[in-house]
């Protein structure tokens, strides 16, 4: 069985070779093209994307910095300073007998700091009095605007009278 081809479409019109050879050549240079210029940059487009996300990380990061350096300045601002360390205590033990608690002696040692620099403190708040009063004190030390954190908090109770070993901690600066 013989198929019959147009004469147009016969591989032994000129036209037709013409028109395969250019085909054919302009598949290759477009194959070559490919190779040489499309899938490098590809590569280089993804990794110029991985580098622009990186800069959008660091910047994000930055600005967040910018906007929490305001806070932690005032944070430091609250900080008291090596000498106003009698006042913090004062007030706490101003505190404590506004609510009827009594208090024992308050006993600290502040280490020696360089000018500006902070230094964790920590040092014990003896009390005693009715477990409604230390609980209220409890409350009032940790919503205070002082900067102080409770570490430890000892109760022990004689005869209906509760006895609270606490012990806090702050950041001091040196002067």
């Amino acid at each position: 069985m013989k198929l019959k081809v147009p004469a147009s479409f016969r591989i032994n019109d000129k036209r037709v070779r013409i028109a395969v050879l250019v085909f054919a050549g302009l598949l290759v240079a477009d194959l070559f093209l490919f190779s040489v210029l499309v899938s490098p940059t590809s590569v280089r487009l993804s990794a110029l994307e991985a580098k622009y996300r990186e800069l959008r990380k660091r910047r994000a990061d930055a600005v967040l910095f910018k906007q929490q350096k305001s806070s932690v300045s005032g944070v430091l601002a609250g900080v008291p300073a090596q000498k106003d360390m009698p006042l913090l205590v004062k007030d706490l033990v101003q505190s404590a007998r506004r609510l009827s608690l009594s208090v024992s002696s308050v006993k600290y040692d502040i280490p020696r700091r360089a000018s500006g620099e902070l230094a964790l403190l920590s040092f014990s708040f003896p009390a005693e009095g009715r477990y409604a009063d230390i609980k209220r004190f409890v409350y009032e030390v940790e919503t205070s605007d002082q900067l102080v954190g409770i570490e430890n908090l000892k109760m022990d109770s004689e005869k209906g009278i509760v006895k609270m070993e606490m012990k806090l901690l702050t950041y001091v600066k040196g002067q």
